[in-house]
Parts: C-alpha cells; sequence; structure tokens
C-alpha cells in the first residue's frame, strides 16, 4: 500500500500521481491552448472528405474543439452527450447490423470443423480487366500466380496490366518499390493452358461466352491434378452448364469477384449442387487472406448482386418513362449517400454490356422491351469511354455534363410526367432493391437478409451508415 488517503479520494488521488518522479500534471488540470479557427476548418474540411457522409468522424472533431474552447470538464460533458446521441442513431444502429453480418458471412455455421485445401499457386484464365485484377488480388496475397492467355501478345497485355496495379500502388505511397517488384517476380504467365498444371486452384476469367468457358474447362479437367479447384467468375452464366458432364463435380465453384478485383470486398461464393464441403471451405479461407467480404449465393441469373442490380435499373428507367430525369435520380441517389446514380453508374461501367446481354436474350426468342439506354447504344453513345452516354465527357475528365444530345436520343422512351421529389425517389429505388431481396430469400438464393445487405453494401456501393435495402425495409417497417 503507497498511502492511505482521507478526505476526498479524487483529490488526493490526484496529488499522489502529481508527486510520483516524472509525473505530469492530469490533463483536466493542464492547460490547452487553441490552435485557432483556421486550424479547425481545416482539420473539418480534411475529416468530412474522409469521412464520406458518416456523422461519427466530424462530431469526435467538434467534440475535441468544444473540450479545447471550454475546458477538459465541459469536453467531457459534451462529449458524452454526443456519443449517447449517435450510439441512438439510425446511422449506428446500421453499422452494428453490418459488423456482425460480416463477422457471420466469414464463417457459415456448416463449414466450422471444415479444413480448407492448401493453396499456394493460383491460376488465371484471362488478362483482361477483371483477370489481372484477379491476378494481382491473389499475389497481394502472397499466394504464387501464373496468367494465362491465348497468345503472346494478349499475355503481354496481361501482364503488364497486373505490373501497372503494383505500380499503382507505389505511386500511392501504399507500398515501396522493393514490395511491388517482388509481387511482380511472384506472377508469371504461359501462353495456352499448359502452364496451369500444377495449379492448385485455377479460376477462370474469360468473355461471357457459354460455349468458351466449358472449352476451357474441359482442358483443364484433362492437364489438372484431380484436386485441383476450379472456379469460374462468371457473372450472369449458370456454372451449372459450364461444369456439365466434366469429370470431378466436387472441385467447381463460382467465384464471382467485383471489379477492380484487386480494390472490391465482395465475392460472391457459389457453389454447384456437387461442390464439396472442402472446396467450400477453402473458397471462404481464401477470401479471409484476399481480405475479401464472402457471400454464399445460390443459382439464378444474376446470383445475388447482378439480380438487385437489374431491379434497380429497371425500376430507374420505370421512372424515366414517367418523365423523371436521369439527372434527378441520379442526384438523388448520391444524396442519399451512393458515389454516383445508376445512370452515371452504367456511363462508368458502359451502356454496351447490358445492352448485349439483352440483344442475346432476344436472340433467344426473349421478349425483352426496348430500352432508354438501347437507343443510346445504338447511336454509338456507350458511355464515358466514347465520350458520351446519359452524359457528355470531355476527353480526360470524368465530370458528367448534362447532354442535349442524349435527351433527344431518349424522348421517343422517356416520359413528361411532374417528376418526383429526391426522397421518393430514393424510397422507390431502395424499395424495389428490397422487393427483389425479398424474392432472393424466398428463392432460397440468399442465407439471410444481412448477407443482400453485404452484397449491395460492398458490391454495389449502397451506403454503408444506410445499413444495405433489406435493413432499411425491416427499420421503415418496424417505424
Amino acid at each position: 500500500m503507497d498511502r492511505v488517503i482521507e478526505g476526498d479520494l479524487t483529490a488526493g488521488a490526484v496529488e499522489f500521481a502529481a508527486s510520483l518522479p516524472g509525473a505530469r500534471q492530469p490533463a483536466g488540470l493542464r492547460p490547452l491552448p487553441d490552435p485557432g479557427a483556421v486550424f479547425w476548418e481545416a482539420a473539418a474540411a480534411r475529416i468530412a472528405k474522409g469521412a464520406k457522409g458518416q456523422s461519427a468522424p466530424p462530431a469526435a472533431l467538434r467534440a475535441v474543439r468544444h473540450g479545447v474552447e471550454q475546458g477538459v470538464a465541459e469536453g467531457l460533458r459534451n462529449e458524452r452527450e454526443i456519443f449517447l446521441a449517435l450510439k441512438a442513431s439510425d446511422e449506428a444502429a446500421a453499422l452494428r447490423h453490418l459488423f456482425f453480418a460480416e463477422r457471420a458471412a466469414a464463417r457459415p455455421a456448416d463449414l466450422r470443423g471444415v479444413d480448407p485445401q492448401r493453396v499456394e499457386t493460383v491460376g488465371v484464365v484471362g488478362g483482361g480487366t477483371m483477370g489481372s485484377g484477379i491476378a494481382a488480388a491473389f499475389r497481394m496475397a502472397g499466394l504464387r500466380v501464373i496468367l494465362s492467355e491465348r497468345d503472346g501478345a494478349a499475355l503481354e497485355r496481361g501482364m503488364g496490366a497486373v505490373g501497372a496495379i503494383f505500380d499503382a500502388a507505389v505511386k500511392r505511397g501504399t507500398v515501396t518499390e522493393a514490395v511491388a517488384a517482388e509481387r511482380m517476380a511472384g506472377v508469371t504467365g504461359c501462353v495456352g493452358l499448359d502452364g496451369l498444371a500444377g495449379c492448385d486452384l485455377v479460376v477462370e476469367a474469360v468473355f461471357e461466352d457459354l460455349a468458351v468457358k466449358r472449352g476451357v474447362f474441359a482442358e483443364l479437367v484433362r492437364l489438372c491434378r484431380a484436386d485441383t479447384i476450379l472456379a469460374t467468375n462468371t457473372s450472369y452464366i449458370d456454372p451449372r452448364l459450364i461444369a456439365e458432364g466434366l469429370a470431378g463435380p466436387e472441385r467447381f465453384i463460382g467465384l464471382h469477384f467485383f471489379s477492380p478485383a484487386q480494390v472490391m470486398k465482395l465475392l460472391e461464393v457459389i457453389p454447384l449442387p456437387g461442390t464439396g464441403l472442402t472446396v467450400l471451405a477453402t473458397a471462404f479461407d481464401l477470401a479471409r487472406k484476399l481480405g475479401k467480404v464472402p457471400v454464399r449465393a445460390g443459382i439464378c441469373e444474376g446470383f445475388i448482386g447482378n439480380r438487385i442490380l437489374k431491379r434497380y435499373r429497371a425500376e430507374a428507367e420505370a421512372m424515366l418513362r414517367e418523365g423523371v430525369g436521369h439527372a434527378d435520380i441520379d442526384a438523388a441517389m448520391r444524396g442519399f449517400g451512393y458515389a454516383m446514380g445508376p445512370f452515371e453508374m452504367q456511363d462508368m461501367a458502359g451502356l454496351d454490356i447490358s445492352f448485349m446481354n439483352r440483344e442475346a436474350a432476344r436472340a433467344r426468342g426473349e421478349d425483352v422491351p426496348e430500352t432508354p439506354g438501347d437507343l443510346l447504344v445504338r447511336a454509338g453513345r456507350k458511355g464515358m469511354k466514347t465520350g458520351g452516354g446519359w452524359y457528355d465527357y470531355f476527353p480526360g475528365d470524368r465530370t458528367p455534363r448534362p447532354s442535349p444530345e442524349a435527351a433527344r436520343i431518349i424522348a421517343p422512351l422517356a416520359g413528361s410526367g411532374p417528376g418526383l421529389a429526391a426522397a421518393e425517389i430514393v424510397d422507390r429505388l431502395v424499395g424495389a432493391m428490397a422487393a427483389e431481396g425479398r424474392a432472393i430469400l424466398a428463392e432460397g438464393i440468399a442465407a439471410g437478409p444481412a448477407d443482400i445487405d453485404l452484397v449491395q453494401v460492398h458490391g454495389y456501393g449502397f451506403p454503408r451508415g444506410k445499413g444495405g435495402p433489406m435493413f432499411q425495409s425491416d427499420r421503415k417497417a418496424k417505424r
């Protein structure tokens, strides 16, 4: 026992602490110089930019400033008040919802106790935007990677794309040149598929064509070991058709990465009916190593994410037909917390991709109504890459600008109604996503509503502070 204090315990404890060798005066008694308005304003601007719409970081700065200006006792009282208000907010509830959902998704109950396979070398078939991103993601996780392309020129482009990803990290200051060089040294290339024979896992990321994908998998079955895991990155094609009739059904699985694959955290894990539990456990273990959020998805057109995206876009175009301007729709969703609205997103991704899917469906005899996006593509407006889509773009500038030409092209399919308020637009679009989510749950495509929210937040830009469409729908129903 160092000292017995008589009288006020706190005052006596402070006095004792201050008497110890090297002791500093307690924070509550030390003077706190105010750095001035310029400092606080600069800090507020910097933090607001990094907070991306979240309430807590700016509130924390306000609490610190209040404490400096009014003293520690008043600062602590104010901080507690701010904390309790934030804790009770919808945003805090949404973040808690996602916190637990992310941890549950990474550890499915039916895989506990199932040991994953050892994976050290990964083959990636296809060196395009998606394939090079997947290769970079695996290499950044410390695995050896072999990138396969159909010819030397394509392989050179693919290897260059992987190297550019590592070089970009150096320019951002996130890794050193030595680390980037070490990463690139762990990526080798091969023409054809023979060089993938010794891989523990091969991910196919070639063009979305069933015949092409089936040909790749048939050759991989012939070349690779019987325990090599064979994964497809398909976005829309039924993976059962890709692997149909091939030997070793237990080793096939869908691993749907999102572009850019080295950045986006979502990984849809799609087991086939014959996929073995060990292979499934390996997929989740790899997701952890890659720093991804894995979500198991059943098989349907577009799986979870792209199926909801299709409904989201359809609802946006339905409003367009009713007379709501596409710029108003985009602005409403940015105000809600998205980085960009649905039409801006189409311009960035390229309108021709979904157009080709619709054209393929029409060629199969499906009844697919003409959309405003079809009119734009047929007029040569495919988005940013052509300098115009829903909006106009200047060379080297990704800023969307109103386009009289786009308005003229889509006029035959655009309505002339009174428009909608931003809140109504948001309710319609989030409601459409939630409705499709409920259909997905009813069909057993997703294990639970939290998985759908994870897909939307980590793959499609749904604002994290809003929790996801299913969370929003549930909160709305409870009010």
